[in-house]
């Protein structure tokens, strides 16, 4: 009989593999968890790990519940994120998603989150049918939204300036609030994010704009399975080679990438958010810099003009109980800790 239960040690081999079956899209992307399913699914925050099996104790599917301090309605709340939704061909049937959201259920009303949200890539067409099929069990999933991603190329040139850490946190104490979901500083950075990551940009000797710019390292590496036809394939070459949008390597090989965090400008600036990318850009060390903004966010139309790919996801709140804190205005996304 198909079962729930948390995470166990004796489940890495098994959840690392999980994790490398390859994400639809044009450019079919892997995750690579060399340093563990436990290191890697803790860049999403407080995370517990819930894993299915089949009836003979096989892994069938796992799930993470995530939680984070972020700024909601100017305050600083327990903020929920599910993510790592995966399940190998044969979980997909029978009661394995329920059992496994009703553990996720469990542990929410045990500690309950004043919010909870996902993230569904619009690749994965038959996730979003699954999850918001209404089916007994499930969580109700309430669209607020697109989250776009970009990855921008790195950039030579002079590094920003770095700053004390009292000096951010006086910063952030400052302008954070009012960004839903930004993450509260100084409550706790997240795995590989360090005080030296940070830079600030001023206006008239005054801190107007930070960000840090996040590695992950060996912990969630993105690989390259492959390109979706045969003619981006065949272009490729060409594209790295007469293209300022960052290179695609051959499959198999790494996309090279960190993030930016934590990146919040004086009044939403569209000419210091401008500057705090490129900086971004400058300090990625020759990787790519990613970033995600809500659709509605319009500081989106800075990141268009400067080039490079993105892709769509829809921003969902979870409600486990038939009633849920609601979310107003535009909310930051973490784009690392996705």
């Amino acid at each position: 009989m198909t079962h729930a239960r948390l995470y166990r040690p004796s489940d890495e081999p098994e959840l690392v593999r999980l994790a490398a079956a390859p994400m639809p899209g044009w450019v079919r992307l892997r995750y690579d968890y060399a340093s563990g399913y436990v290191a890697a699914e803790a860049l999403k925050g407080d995370s517990e790990i819930v894993v299915v099996e089949d009836g003979e104790g096989h892994i069938a599917g796992c799930g993470t519940r995530s939680t984070r301090c972020l700024y909601l309605d100017g305050e600083p709340s327990k903020v929920g994120y599910l993510g790592g939704l995966r399940s190998f061909a044969a979980g997909r049937r029978g009661w394995g998603l329920f059992r496994g959201f009703q553990m996720i259920a469990d542990l929410e009303a045990a500690s309950p989150n004043v919010l909870t949200f996902t993230t569904i890539l619009d690749d994965n067409p038959e996730g979003r049918s699954l999850l918001t099929s209404g089916r007994v069990g499930l969580p109700k999933y309430n669209p607020c939204g697109k989250v776009v991603t970009y990855a921008l190329s790195g950039r030579c040139g002079a590094m920003p300036e770095r700053v004390s850490f009292d000096d951010l946190a006086a910063f952030y104490a400052r302008e954070s609030p009012r960004r839903q979901l930004f993450p509260v500083f100084g409550a706790k950075l997240p795995p590989g994010l360090l005080l030296d990551d940070f830079f600030v940009i001023r206006r008239g000797g005054r801190i107007a704009a930070a960000a840090a710019v996040w590695n992950h390292g060996a912990r969630r590496r993105i690989l390259v399975d492959g390109y979706g036809n045969f003619v981006l394939s065949a272009l490729r070459p060409a594209l790295n080679a007469f293209s300022r949008r960052p290179r695609l390597p051959a499959p198999g090989g790494e996309l090279a990438c960190s993030y930016l965090a934590y990146a919040l400008v004086e009044n939403d600036d569209p000419f210091l958010f401008s500057e705090l990318v490129e900086s971004a850009r400058r300090t990625c060390h020759g990787r790519n810099i990613v970033l995600s903004l809500h659709a509605s966010d319009p500081l989106c139309n800075v990141v268009k003009s400067l080039g490079g790919f993105n892709y769509g996801s829809e921003f969902l709140t979870v409600k486990f109980d038939g009633c849920s804190h609601e979310l107003r205005g535009v909310p930051y996304i973490e784009a690392g800790a996705l």
